[in-house]
């Protein structure tokens, strides 16, 4: 392996249209899911000031709505900011509500990719 190699590899992501409800510290935020992965998801605020209270390191619960029949909850931590957007990675997904995530991955499920830094 190459020391000066700054890449890793992650779980593939998809696109999805889709909206969050995150709830943090008994506050509700509405979110729109930009892309979601094995591993984590990445929201875009619908307002500029919804992420002001939010840190790395957050945890968070989302219940993520797909349609009116395909909806599921986990809970997250904030990884990382950058301008609207949050990125979260997942640290419990209950068990009834994994195969609704695998679903909504589909092909991506147990896909990984490349990632330059």
């Amino acid at each position: 392996m190459d020391k000066n190699d700054n890449s890793y590899v992650r779980y593939s992501r998809t696109s999805v249209s889709a909206t969050c409800l995150m709830i943090h510290q008994g506050r509700s935020y509405m979110m729109d899911v930009n892309n979601v992965s094995a591993s984590g998801i990445l929201l875009k605020a619908l307002e500029d000031n919804s992420h002001q209270e939010l840190a790395i390191g957050s945890r968070c619960v989302l219940e993520i709505v797909v349609n009116d029949t395909f909806n599921f909850n986990v809970e997250a931590e904030v990884i990382r900011f950058q301008d609207k957007k949050i990125a979260l990675r997942y640290t419990e997904i209950p068990e009834d509500k994994q195969v609704a995530l695998w679903q909504l991955l589909g092909e991506h499920v147990h896909l990984i990719e490349k990632v330059d830094t």
